[in-house]
C-alpha cells in the first residue's frame, strides 16, 4: 500500500478540546472501517514561541494503511470527526486537515516541519508548499492549522523522539478537578524514572501529569520507549473512568526548537543557544524575576529567569561579571523593552574567581579590626592597636553556583526543552515512514 497519512491541527480553544483528542476519535472510527494506523501516531509540537498558539501548540499525523477504495471515506470520516469536535465557536480556531499520499516523506517537507518548529511562517506558504508536493489541503474557517498539519506529516523524528501516553477522560467529568491518586504517581516516578520523566516537580511535589485546563485529557505521561509508557501507566491509580488511551510518538523534550546563534541573530519570536559572558550583576525586578545581561563579539542581550521557575533563579544570583554562560530559550520583545531571552535552561561553562579583602584580626584582642579610614590603615576598636592597609588579607570567596547545566523545573518547562535526565542518552534512530 502506498503511505498515507492525515494531518490535523488547530482544533482547540482556550475553553477546551485537544487535537490530541481528535486524534484519538479518528483513529477508532478509521479503525471501524478497516483502516488501521501503520505506525504510531505522531505529536509534534512547534515553534513555543508563536502568537497564535492556543496552549501546547501541536499538530498531529496519523500514518494509516489505506486501501484505495477506502481513501474518499477516510478522508470523510477525518472531515466529520474535525468538523464535529473542533472549538469552531472561538474566533481564534481555525483547523486545517492535510492528506499526503506518496511513497516517503519528501525532504521539502522536512525542511518545512523544522522550520515550523523553529520560525513564524505563513499559511501562504504551507498552501504553495502542499500544492508542490502534491498534499490536498482543507480549510474551516481560516485554515490557519494547515500550517501544523503540514508540519506533523513533514516530522520524521529523525534527529530525536520520546513517547507520550495520554489518558482521556469521559465527556461528563471535563472541567471537573481530575481524579488521580497522587501517591500512586510518585510510586510510579520513583520506579520508572528515567524512563519516564517530568511526573513530578521536585521542588514543590507538584503532580506534573495532569494538566491544570477544561481539556479532555485526564493524564500524560512522558517516555523513552512505548514500554516505560505502558508500564508506568498501569501503576497510575484513578478514581474515575477513561474514555480511551492514545500512544503518540513525539518530538517533545528534544530541544527541537533551539537553534545554535550568535547575538547579533537572535531575533523574536524563535529559541535560541548562545555563548556569552556575564556583564554586571544579575538584578530582581518587581514580580521576583531575575534580570541579567550577557555578551560576546558580536553583541549584547538580555535574560531573564522569571518567578514560576522558583530556586532556577537562586543559581541565576549567583553569576557575576565574566562568567562564561550557554543560554537556552525563546527570544521575546515586548513593547518599550530590550530584546530577552527567557530561560529555559543555563550552563555554566566557566566561573570566575571572586576575591574580597578581609579586614585583619587585632594580635591583642583577637577581635576584627575596623578601617581607620580611606588609606589609614586598621584600628582595634577594644584596644586601639593600628595595623597599616597592607595588613588585610586577600581571600577567594567560594562560588555558590556549579559548573555545569542548570534547568527551570518541570512546572515551568516547555513542551519541547529536553529535561536534564535525557542530555547523556544515546538513542537508536527511529524507522522512517
Amino acid at each position: 500500500m502506498p503511505l498515507f497519512l492525515i494531518g490535523v491541527d488547530d482544533t482547540d480553544s482556550k475553553a477546551g478540546m485537544c487535537t490530541t483528542y481528535v486524534a484519538a476519535v479518528l483513529i477508532e472510527r478509521l479503525e471501524k472501517i478497516g483502516v488501521n494506523l501503520a505506525g504510531f501516531p505522531k505529536l509534534i509540537r512547534l515553534n513555543p514561541n508563536c502568537p497564535y498558539k492556543t496552549r501546547g501548540n501541536c499538530g498531529i499525523a496519523l500514518p494509516v494503511e489505506v486501501r484505495e477504495e477506502q481513501i474518499s471515506q477516510a478522508k470523510k470520516i477525518t472531515l466529520d470527526t474535525v468538523a464535529e469536535l473542533a472549538e469552531l465557536r472561538s474566533p481564534t480556531t481555525d483547523p486545517g486537515v492535510v492528506f499526503y499520499k506518496g511513497s516517503k516523506i519528501p525532504q521539502a517537507l522536512k525542511d518545512w516541519s523544522l522550520r515550523v518548529v523553529r520560525e513564524i511562517v505563513t499559511l501562504e506558504e504551507a498552501e504553495k508548499l502542499a500544492e508542490s508536493v502534491g498534499a490536498e489541503v482543507h480549510k474551516f474557517k481560516l485554515g490557519r492549522g494547515v500550517i501544523g498539519a503540514l508540519a506533523a506529516i513533514g516530522n520524521t523524528l529523525e534527529r530525536d523522539r520520546t513517547y507520550e501516553l495520554v489518558a482521556y477522560r469521559v465527556p461528563e467529568n471535563r472541567g471537573t478537578p481530575r481524579r488521580v491518586d497522587a501517591r500512586s504517581v510518585e510510586e510510579m516516578d520513583r520506579r520508572t524514572f528515567p524512563r519516564t520523566f517530568d511526573n513530578i516537580d521536585p521542588s514543590t511535589g507538584e503532580i506534573r501529569i495532569t494538566p491544570h485546563t477544561p481539556c479532555p485529557v485526564l493524564y500524560g505521561i512522558r517516555a523513552e520507549d512505548p514500554e516505560a509508557a505502558l508500564e508506568a501507566s498501569r501503576m497510575v491509580k484513578v478514581e474515575e473512568p477513561i474514555e480511551r488511551y492514545v500512544l503518540f510518538e513525539t518530538n517533545q523534550a528534544t530541544d527541537e526548537h533551539l537553534v545554535r546563534a550568535k547575538i547579533r541573530d537572535v531575533e523574536p519570536l524563535r529559541s535560541f543557544i548562545v555563548d556569552g559572558r556575564v556583564v554586571g550583576y544579575p538584578k530582581v525586578i518587581p514580580g521576583g524575576h531575575v534580570i541579567f545581561k550577557i555578551e560576546d563579539e558580536t553583541g549584547e542581550v538580555d535574560c531573564a529567569a522569571y518567578e514560576p521557575t522558583r530556586q532556577f533563579r537562586s543559581v541565576v544570583k549567583q553569576l557575576v561579571p565574566g562568567d562564561k554562560v550557554r543560554v537556552y530559550g525563546g527570544a521575546k520583545q515586548r513593547r518599550g523593552l530590550p530584546l530577552t531571552i527567557n530561560l529555559e535552561k543555563i550552563e555554566v561553562l566557566e566561573l570566575m574567581r571572586v576575591r574580597r579583602k578581609l579586614n585583619p584580626i587585632c594580635k591583642s584582642c583577637g577581635r576584627r579590626m575596623k578601617s581607620a579610614g580611606r588609606g589609614k590603615g586598621y584600628v582595634c576598636k577594644r584596644c586601639k592597636t593600628k595595623l597599616p592597609p597592607e595588613a588585610a588579607k586577600i581571600v577567594e570567596v567560594p562560588r555558590k553556583v556549579d559548573v555545569g547545566l542548570h534547568a527551570v523545573p518541570p512546572r515551568a518547562r516547555r513542551h519541547l526543552s529536553k529535561p536534564p535526565s535525557r542530555e547523556l542518552l544515546v538513542k537508536p534512530p527511529p524507522r522512517e515512514f
